[in-house]
């Protein structure tokens, strides 16, 4: 039975064991004291390790590879064996013909590919998004992209190379996928080939029906293995996200008073939730398997500054729309709709940039700050703005075009003013030709904007996100 355990060779320049395992190489004394303590020693610590730490301790000298790589030992199975119902509850008990050793390792995809090292996750890095390296049961390794591609050869290759017989590759396990090529692993391709062309004519035979019930009881394993049992490591994981979502309900700021359901529900439209969600597989994956405490807590970090940064998002347009609201009401006694800070205020600096208290949005401009301060500021910037005549005048629909597409701030001039509408641009034109059988159009006699509304679409102060924060009644 094939037996992929050479990972010991291939995870060598993976491992920096000077670091991890530093303790063990300070002085030629303390080595020959870890070395030469008996072996039931050994197992017995051995039994409370992880079994990546496990792999680490594997190449840190012969002796300790001799005991955690022992194809055919008892303790040696038993030490693997503690390490996958300790660490790994997730995972079931390795079938029959495949050892303990073997199924951990390929099991481990937080070390990433066994050949080279590509994908390993840090426990203490950036979020795992994704499965780092996928394990090829029929082959028994656990690579990427890259080495399976490097290391396996399709069948059309082998015909076109014409040096293996066919009758060599009916023993061998292969990788299907529906519509892709049969593929082989190059390295079990050339070692049968190699036993092929040594058997007499009369072994042949022989040969090729031990290699097809070998294949037989290698699918049966394969079966079994290429279906884990994650439903319990991922009912722990939907728990731990769930627990840590309530707890931040609790503790970030709730400004508006919202109940704890609506700032759970706006917690997990955050960015970094919402890439773990369940119609992402491989990100749901990764966090059920790969998730560490550090991982955890970092987590919850990403979550805790999107929502801060969506709250800060919320408040500046509303503050924005604070000024646009100051300004209508002081419509007509101070300025009126041709004044160059009425038609021009979206494009003053002070408006796109306010001067927020301490640079936070969420603090209210204290007293007459506006009326006194930022007003007479956005006066004199509108009024340079309209001297250069470059920008159209937010009153016009010309120059509501250049910075709204097709949104509700239109009202037709030709209707009572008690009951005129909001419309798009396309329905009060459809409104005009219709209601009013209005021929040709002249925008500046028939149609009008909604100021107030104008600067509600732009600042996106009635979006869902904006009242959450700041409800519009607030």
């Amino acid at each position: 039975m094939y037996e992929s355990w050479e990972f010991v060779e291939s995870q060598r320049h993976v491992y920096n064991l000077v670091d991890r395992f530093s303790s063990l190489t300070v002085s030629s004394s303390q080595r020959s004291f870890i070395v030469n303590f008996p072996c039931e020693v050994f197992i017995d610590i051995c039994k409370f390790l992880p079994p990546v730490d496990l792999v680490t301790l594997s190449v840190v000298c012969k002796m300790f590879r001799n005991w955690l790589v022992a194809r055919s030992n008892f303790g040696t199975e038993q030490i693997w064996r503690m390490a996958r119902i300790n660490w790994l509850p997730h995972l079931r008990t390795p079938p029959k013909g495949m050892s303990e050793q073997c199924y951990v390792f390929l099991n481990l995809i937080e070390l990433g590919c066994q050949f080279c090292g590509s994908g390993k996750v840090d426990p203490n890095g950036q979020l795992p998004y994704d499965t780092p390296a996928k394990i090829y049961w029929c082959f028994r390794v656990r690579c990427c992209q890259r080495c399976f591609l490097e290391k396996s050869v399709t069948l059309k290759q082998i015909e076109d190379e014409g040096q293996v017989n066919r009758d060599v590759l009916q023993g061998l396990p292969y990788y299907y996928k529906k519509n892709r090529p049969i593929i082989y692993w190059r390295n079990q391709v050339e070692v049968a080939h190699q036993e092929y062309m040594k058997l007499d004519k009369i072994d042949i035979y022989k040969w090729s029906i031990e290699k097809s019930d070998h294949l037989r009881n290698l699918n049966k394993m394969i079966a079994s293995c290429s279906v884990p049992d994650r439903s319990d490591s991922s009912k722990k994981c939907q728990i731990k996200l769930d627990s840590l979502i309530n707890q931040l309900s609790f503790v970030v700021p709730n400004d508006a008073n919202r109940s704890q359901l609506k700032v759970i529900v706006q917690l997990k439209r955050c960015p970094t939730y919402k890439k773990y969600t369940p119609n992402n597989q491989e990100a749901r994956l990764a966090m059920s398997l790969l998730f560490n405490e550090n991982h955890w807590i970092l987590f919850q970090n990403f979550i805790r500054q999107e929502y801060e940064e969506k709250r800060i998002y919320a408040a500046s347009r509303a503050r924005r729309y604070d000024i646009f609201r100051k300004i209508y009401s002081m419509i007509p006694e101070k300025f009126s709709m041709n004044d160059p800070l009425v038609q021009y205020l979206p494009y003053c600096l002070s408006f796109k940039k306010p001067p927020f208290h301490n640079h936070d949005p969420t603090i209210p401009w204290i007293g007459n700050f506006l009326e006194n301060t930022l007003i007479p500021t956005l006066c004199e910037e509108a009024a340079a703005i309209a001297k250069v005549g470059k920008c159209q005048p937010i009153t016009t629909p010309s120059g509501v075009f250049k910075l709204l597409v097709n949104q509700r701030v239109f009202h037709c001039k030709l209707c009572e003013e008690g009951r005129m509408q909001v419309y798009d641009f396309g329905t009060v034109q459809w409104h005009l030709h219709k209601l009013h059988e209005i021929r040709r159009i002249v925008k500046k006699k028939m149609i009008t904007v909604d100021y107030l509304a104008f600067g509600m679409s732009l600042l996106k102060r009635d979006s869902e996100l904006v009242c959450f924060f700041y409800p519009l009644d607030g």
